[in-house]
């Protein structure tokens, strides 16, 4: 199970042509940064709600494909114990059929020398079945606990996407109404001595959107601050 996200970066087509001229108070700096502050917050959050919920689903898959390697070793040592079993038992029939009345002395001690091998074996087999148990029991545990989460990790993702896509939208629309003032002609003396970001070209990704927006709400600060 993979659950892939694809982030499509929503590009602010805004033109500033023809608004140049919007005049600077139609929405106070004040208000403008508050907005900025609000939007940016969720938008970070959002992203960083996204890219945990991504992480997550990344480790599921991750987490199924060695679960199902584990499955098939157990399986393998379940099968192995099962045949050294067999093997035994054969081998102990043999031996109660040769060795039950040895006739000579060398048959009397390559008796004795089998049993001995044979309670060695026997030793063995006897410890393997609580392991192999043990770690049947935690198995299944490990993948009962795996296939509850992957049953909601795909809807975590597809609900965190959804929030960052709302808040991303915002982001753009703050970032469009924060270009035109920072691009008025009543801004521009301000936003020169403040160092805002040339912001005649739109932003075409998240990153840049975003990268912008701190620019603009730093120089919007300094503007705030100076006034």
């Amino acid at each position: 199970m993979k659950t892939t996200v694809r982030i499509i970066a929503l590009v602010s087509l805004f033109t500033l042509a023809g608004v140049l001229t919007a005049a600077w108070g139609a929405e106070s700096v004040a208000e403008l940064i508050s907005k900025g502050e609000a939007v940016t917050e969720k938008t970070n959050t959002s992203k960083a709600a996204l890219d945990s919920a991504v992480k997550n689903n990344d480790s599921l898959v991750a987490e199924g494909k060695s679960i199902q390697a584990e499955q098939q070793k157990l399986q393998a040592d379940i099968d192995a114990l099962k045949k050294a079993s067999a093997d035994f038992n054969q081998k102990a029939s043999d031996y109660e059929a040769a060795c039950a009345k040895p006739k000579t002395t060398d048959q009397f001690n390559a008796c004795k020398a089998q049993n001995a091998e044979l309670k060695q074996t026997s030793d063995q087999l006897k410890t393997e079945p609580a392991q192999l148990n043990k770690r049947q029991n935690d198995f299944i545990a490990r993948a009962t606990k795996y296939n509850q989460e992957v049953k909601t990790a795909p809807k975590a993702v597809s609900a965190a996407d959804t929030a960052f896509r709302s808040a991303l939208i915002n982001q753009y629309n703050w970032l469009d109404k924060a270009r035109v003032l920072v691009a008025s002609p009543a801004f521009a003396p301000y936003a020169k001595k403040a160092g805002c970001p040339d912001v005649k070209n739109p932003a075409k990704t998240t990153e840049s959107a975003m990268k912008m927006s701190d620019e603009i709400l730093t120089c919007l600060k300094k503007v705030a601050g100076s006034n």
